[in-house]
């Protein structure tokens, strides 16, 4: 079989985008995981099917991580979603943006597109607990978990930038598998504040099992994170590995946080075929 695809990013967070709105596309694990090889396949971070959106909404986005497995969302992978489905003509046009409502499989998203930036309302940040026993010492001693949709831990650092990436890849499969994480494990996101008040970020994501150049529901947590223990306000600013910046809103919750947006970078790297 042979797909049609467009390969895009959100500050270096890649993926394969795919329209399915037709649903004639079955991608096994095993087909997914080798289209996102780096090496064999087209290489990305994870695979987006953009599916027939149900009780009004414009689609259904379906992803699934680089080892081929579906998780529920994927922050960057949402906002090249919408500009995805912007792109297909999807959405309603709004002065000299788009806006979209769209479902994923933890919850809608109402996003906003205009040019390559892509701004979302997403779920709430959720279900927080501070302070974790870890059997993984972390490098403050300190762990947070909290779902943005997906789950995450939060680890703060003194100066993620300086981490190396040996580091990142060792601490952060260790701390993925942790049995405070068990069974489904967890993203792990090492944070630090910079003396420019923004946020540095380095994530080990899990399903890809690597670090990522960048994580929007990383971004989230992080920066609801640091919220709660006083260290900053909405918005924030979150800058990756990449060296890209996201911005991040939100109103503190006892649990998380409600009302929380992601905006940044959604970017068009090529279109392509493959044989699958």
């Amino acid at each position: 079989m042979r797909i049609e695809f467009v390969k895009m990013n959100g500050a270096a967070n890649d993926f394969i985008m795919v329209d399915n709105r037709r649903g004639d596309i079955a991608l096994s694990g095993a087909q997914i995981a080798h289209l996102c090889d780096r090496r064999r396949g087209v290489g990305a971070d994870g695979l987006v099917l953009i599916e027939a959106g149900e009780q009004g909404r414009d689609f259904f986005m379906r992803y699934y991580n680089g080892n081929g497995a579906e998780e529920v969302m994927c922050g960057n992978g949402a906002r090249c979603s919408a500009r995805f489905a912007t792109d297909l003509g999807l959405g309603k046009k709004s002065g000299h943006e788009t806006v979209l409502d769209f479902m994923t499989g933890s919850g809608p998203i109402e996003a906003r597109v205009r040019g390559e930036r892509a701004w979302m309302r997403m779920m709430d940040a959720a279900r927080m607990r501070r302070d974790i026993e870890t059997r993984v010492r972390a490098p403050l001693g300190t762990v947070h978990f909290m779902t943005v949709g997906t789950r995450h831990a939060v680890v703060p650092v003194k100066d993620a930038p300086q981490m190396t990436g040996a580091e990142v890849f060792e601490l952060g499969r260790a701390l993925r598998n942790d049995p405070a994480f068990a069974p489904e494990g967890a993203n792990i996101n090492f944070a630090s504040i910079g003396s420019d008040g923004r946020i540095h970020l380095r994530t080990y994501e899990k399903g890809v099992e690597a670090e990522t150049f960048a994580c929007g529901t990383g971004s989230v947590a992080s920066s609801v994170s640091f919220a709660h223990d006083g260290k900053l306000g909405s918005p924030t600013k979150v800058v990756q590995h990449s060296g890209d910046e996201l911005t991040v809103s939100f109103e503190l919750a006892p649990t998380g946080a409600a009302n929380v947006a992601l905006e940044g970078p959604a970017a068009i790297n090529f279109h392509g075929w493959a044989d699958v």
